[in-house]
């Protein structure tokens, strides 16, 4: 009897599910305004409504970054209730961060950041990215769960 209630126990523990991991997206973005052409027929329409007005944007399928392509970040405060990682990127993130700031073109369009199922923010760039990238617009809970993430990994 005793050894059965131990191994209940014991089964009940490791049945306990771990909290997903959250996903990040960086995805390069245009103003709805500012496409034309058919080489946008694949994007995907986003509303946001981050700064008060609701603004649209296309959105490429195929994202730039994941969490993947993060191996380590610090949290910092960005104001009104919202955190900054400051992201060090793999080789893979980093190259591919490189090529695509490369183009001075895309250091003035949004990007967009996805954590979870919310669309964070659509900033630009701005400067050429090496092997580190700022992602703006964090909840404190969601920035504390990617640093255990990726601790756990």
């Amino acid at each position: 009897m005793v050894y059965g209630l131990i191994l209940l126990l014991l089964f009940a523990a490791c049945g306990e599910d771990k909290p997903q991991p959250l996903s990040i997206q960086v995805v390069p973005a245009k103003l709805l305004g500012d496409t034309k052409g058919s080489e946008y027929a694949n994007w995907d329409t986003v509303e946001f409504t981050g700064g008060g007005a609701a603004v649209t944007y296309l959105v490429a399928s195929e994202p730039l970054l994941t969490e993947w392509n993060i191996v380590a970040c610090k949290i910092a405060d960005g104001g009104s209730q919202t955190k900054i990682v400051a992201a060090r990127l793999n080789a893979y993130g980093s190259k591919k961060m490189q090529e695509f700031s490369d183009n001075t073109v895309n250091l003035k369009q949004p990007l967009g950041l996805k954590i979870g199922d919310r669309w964070a923010n659509f900033n630009p760039l701005l400067n050429q990215v090496q092997d580190r990238i700022l992602l703006r617009g964090f909840t404190a809970a969601e920035a504390e769960q990617f640093q255990r993430d990726l601790a756990d990994r």
